[in-house]
């Protein structure tokens, strides 16, 4: 892995560009409230050329998706790229990101869901350290999420202590690494590929939404066997919403 780059702060009055490199959003109140969440926040947003499309369940073609990406990464007036939402494509565009443009101008990246893809590719190419925080368009944005966000990606200080007030200990310990990882599917799903998680050494964090125990266990599994499991640091695993046992599923007795 690169040497870690660290972009600068968002400042008030920042532009930050509004993308869609997965899924679609549903509907133009859903892409004014993601705005309105930018200013909020005293930046002034900007929304992709193309983050309007659609093309099935992709929020247009893979090259409209990697484009405005790019478009964001090479202009220099855009301090900031944050997802309108997640779902799926974001793997589709990974070999198209203009990795270099990030490394010569480092900005802000932010989301989550199917972008752990993008942050970790980006991460991997180019040292520069992303945010894994809420999309713009869906996220609830409740006043602990604001704060935080506000606090991670505005201010230059470490945010300190991440306080986890239901957390359970599988296995005491303690560890020291780079935080890594995102949405578990998405993190096997890059195991085999050039943008592979080096979790050598890692602090290695996970959440998942809507998968049954069984292939939460299949991808668990997948990465002990990598041996990815093996060379991290540590493990840190956030609730997985959603993630109960389907009664009606014939694993559900086992």
């Amino acid at each position: 892995m690169k040497q870690p780059l660290l972009a600068p702060a968002l400042r008030r009055g920042d532009t930050v560009a509004l993308i869609a490199p997965a899924g679609p959003l549903a509907s133009d109140e859903e892409f004014a409230r993601a705005e309105s969440i930018v200013r909020m926040l005293g930046l002034v947003p900007r929304l992709g050329r193309f983050a309007k499309e659609r093309d099935g369940y992709l929020a247009g073609s893979d090259a409209q998706r990697a484009a405005d990406f790019n478009d964001a990464a090479r202009d220099p007036q855009v301090r900031g790229i944050f997802a309108l939402r997640g779902g799926y494509g974001t793997m589709r565009i990974l070999d198209a990101i203009a990795y270099d443009a990030l490394a010569a101008d480092s900005k802000v990246v932010l989301g989550y869901s199917d972008l752990t893809a993008l942050l970790n590719a980006i991460t991997q190419n180019t040292g520069l350290i992303t945010f894994h925080g809420p999309v713009a368009g869906l996220s609830g944005f409740s006043e602990r999420e604001t704060a935080w966000l506000s606090r991670a990606v505005m201010h230059p200080e470490p945010l300190g202590e991440l306080a986890w007030p239901e957390s359970m200990m599988l296995r005491s310990g303690s560890a020291r690494g780079r935080l890594l990882g995102g949405n578990l599917s998405l993190v096997t799903a890059l195991l085999g590929t050039p943008y592979e998680i080096d979790l050598s050494g890692a602090l290695l964090i996970l959440e998942e939404v809507e998968e049954s125990p069984y292939r939460i266990d299949r991808m668990l599994t997948q990465l002990r066997l990598s041996g990815g499991l093996s060379r991290a640091a540590g493990v840190l695993v956030g609730t997985c919403k959603n993630c109960e046992v389907d009664e009606q599923h014939p694993y559900a007795a086992m």
